[in-house]
């Protein structure tokens, strides 16, 4: 599932049609040996990582990120203390003239005072867990308390700075999904996904704590269902808040598991699909458990199509999935993959012939089921 930056990170000087984001998804779960730190000093070790990573995110052009609310694979509290730090303390403390690069490789200079979020066009994502989904205030609290943690530094005076999307990361817990689905304490009084949707619109229109509002690991028949329930409140005329159609569907795709269907309904709906696990790490048997390797990267067609293009079989996967219209959700703690993220954003990242496209999808669909 998606870390950190969203399904939609992208470079300062990418032009906005560049769907690319920067997940942190499990970067508090960096490696085993961290959970041998107690308390405070764990939290202090986790965010020295969350900085480090962060910032090597935000220097390679990274504006875009992805996190969620679920403990365990996210860390919040230290996303956003690194963006605060990477943004507002070194501007507060020089006093020197702000720079951001510009579309023709040149940058423009501010003084600090008038640096803001908004033009460093900084959107951070994140998502509400199943299991606090258990009343609309809930839902509107948890939405006001993330924008806090994670942007709240870039308010200006009366001006609140929103989410760009707040998700609701999944329609219900269930079993291997997360440990907290299985430890059997989990609330009874939960809303379903039409009733906690209700509580999202309200996130946007009412509270404005972020500018859009999506699901994720909702199937198409479940998305459909909820489509057709906002299309009855609309032609009934509701309001306070007026029903709104998700914005965003973050879902699991890659070559070998495209997930077409939910593709489709994405796409007749206007709602943007946003692809986790695009490089085809997600992938379990049947009984449940991880597929040792990976099947995407390693497949014939992968390398020889970077051979092909001179380029790494990841920048191949996540080219042919902008060209087929999904946004993408990288990570990577290495400082050159982060590099090499960023420099593919830069240099045509949609350089796939149309046919090797194809020839992709017709070669590794459904090929591990």
């Amino acid at each position: 599932m998606a870390p950190l930056v969203w399904a939609l990170a992208r470079l300062v000087w990418v032009p906005m049609s560049i769907r690319y984001v920067f997940s942190l998804f499990q970067y508090s779960l960096f490696s085993r040996e961290y959970t041998t730190h107690p308390g405070a000093l764990l939290h202090n070790y986790l965010y020295v990582i969350m900085m480090q990573v962060v910032t090597m995110a935000l220097e390679a052009g990274f504006r875009k990120f992805d996190t969620g609310e679920a403990d365990g694979w996210y860390d919040q509290k230290s996303v956003g203390k690194a963006l605060q730090d990477y943004f507002a303390a070194p501007l507060l403390l020089q006093g020197q003239d702000a720079c951001v690069a510009t579309a023709d490789d040149g940058k423009t200079c501010v003084p600090p005072k008038t640096m803001t979020c908004g033009m460093q066009d900084l959107r951070v994502s994140t998502k509400i867990a199943p299991w606090d989904l258990t009343s609309a205030d809930t839902i509107r609290q948890h939405a006001k308390e993330s924008r806090m943690e994670l942007v709240g530094f870039c308010d200006v005076e009366a001006d609140q700075y929103p989410l760009d999307v707040y998700y609701i990361h999944a329609p219900q817990c269930w079993e291997g999904w997360h440990p907290r689905c299985d430890d059997g304490n989990l609330p009874s009084d939960v809303l379903n996904l039409t009733e906690a949707w209700h509580a999202m619109e309200a996130v946007v229109a009412l509270d404005h704590s972020a500018q859009r509002i999506g699901v994720s690991n909702v199937h198409s028949y479940h998305l459909e269902a909820l489509i057709a329930d906002i299309k009855m409140r609309q032609e009934r005329g509701d309001t306070n808040p007026p029903p709104r159609m998700p914005d965003v569907l973050q879902y699991f795709a890659d070559p070998i598991q495209p997930s077409k269907e939910e593709r489709r309904v994405c796409a007749e709906h206007g709602i943007e699909f946003v692809s986790f696990s695009t490089l085809g790490e997600n992938h379990l048997d049947d009984k449940g458990n991880p597929v040792p390797g990976n099947h995407v990267l390693t497949a014939p067609i992968i390398k020889n199509l970077a051979a092909k293009y001179e380029r790494s079989g990841a920048e191949v996967v996540l080219s042919w999935a902008l060209q087929n219209d999904m946004s993408v959700i990288p990570k990577s703690s290495n400082k050159e993959h982060i590099q090499e993220l960023a420099h593919m954003l830069k240099d045509n990242p949609t350089f796939l012939d149309d046919k090797d496209s194809v020839k992709i999808e017709d070669e590794l669909e459904y090929t591990m089921l």
